[in-house]
């Protein structure tokens, strides 16, 4: 193959992708973090990552999205090294996701609604004709996501549930093409977490971005997608849907799925 048309294929491989991780390996002192890890995401897709606490899962995340470097490898975010770019580019490219972080980082000086008006100017900023989210606009997403009487209401006096749905409905506002999620549904009991995957579910076919979910249970990635990653020491050890990972016969990825699932087979 000529090297223009390889080129071309590789370029049309990347427009393909939403993000794609090549050999990233990450340590903090001596404690290894990610150990060579590849994975790709095709554009539209969702895709859960399941391991037991501390694992990484968070770390793995920001380093998606460039909030953390990785000490070896490349992340290739929208077709972008992220390792070859600036700090302006690698901004730009943060302003096209969307991410609910595991505790919220919500603003407990602004209000609910104040929040999500902030995600959405700063997803604007520098982008000509951009404009953020009117009010109509931020009412409406946090109507979708059951806080649509919260927009005046400060964080602190929110729920635990609420202020995940408020933080995902921020998440959401910027109209992502990259959606994350970390442990959306932690410390919920099973009937809102339940309700916490339906509704980002819904919200997947409204969007059509590209969507990952980082959690320690089984039975919620199950229920979010068909495609799930299991994460050990740094390493993806297995991926595919939850019925084909129960066939597995490697002792972790078994032993991971007697303890952390909650049902046996998705349905």
């Amino acid at each position: 193959m000529a090297p223009t048309l390889k080129k071309q294929e590789a370029e049309a491989q990347a427009e393909a992708l939403t993000l794609e991780l090549r050999d990233v390996s990450l340590a903090f002192g001596e404690k290894t973090i990610l150990d060579g890890l590849s994975l790709k995401v095709p554009k539209g897709h969702k895709l859960s990552i399941v391991g037991e606490s501390s694992c990484g899962k968070s770390t793995l995340l920001k380093v998606m999205v460039g909030l953390i470097r990785p000490d070896k490898g490349q992340v290739i975010l929208f077709g972008k090294d992220t390792s070859s770019i600036g700090t302006r580019e690698l901004e730009r490219l943060r302003r096209r996701v969307g991410m609910q972080f595991q505790a919220g980082a919500l603003f407990d000086s602004m209000s609910v609604g104040e929040n999500l008006l902030l995600a959405s100017m700063e997803s604007v900023r520098g982008a000509k004709g951009g404009k953020p989210a009117s009010a109509e606009g931020i009412g409406a997403m946090l109507g979708k996501v059951g806080l649509g009487k919260a927009a005046a209401q400060n964080p602190s006096s929110l729920s635990g549930g609420m202020r995940k749905r408020a933080a995902i409905a921020r998440a959401l506002i910027v109209s992502p093409e990259l959606a994350i999620f970390d442990e959306p549904t932690a410390g919920l009991d099973p009937i809102t977490s339940s309700a916490m995957i339906r509704l980002l579910n819904g919200l997947s076919a409204d969007l059509g971005a590209a969507m990952l979910l980082a959690t320690t249970d089984v039975d919620v990635a199950r229920r979010f997608s068909e495609d799930i990653i299991i994460l050990n020491k740094g390493r993806i050890v297995a991926r595919g849907a939850v019925g084909s990972l129960l066939a597995s016969t490697d002792p972790y990825i078994s032993n991971f799925l007697k303890r952390y699932a909650r049902v046996a087979v998705a349905h």
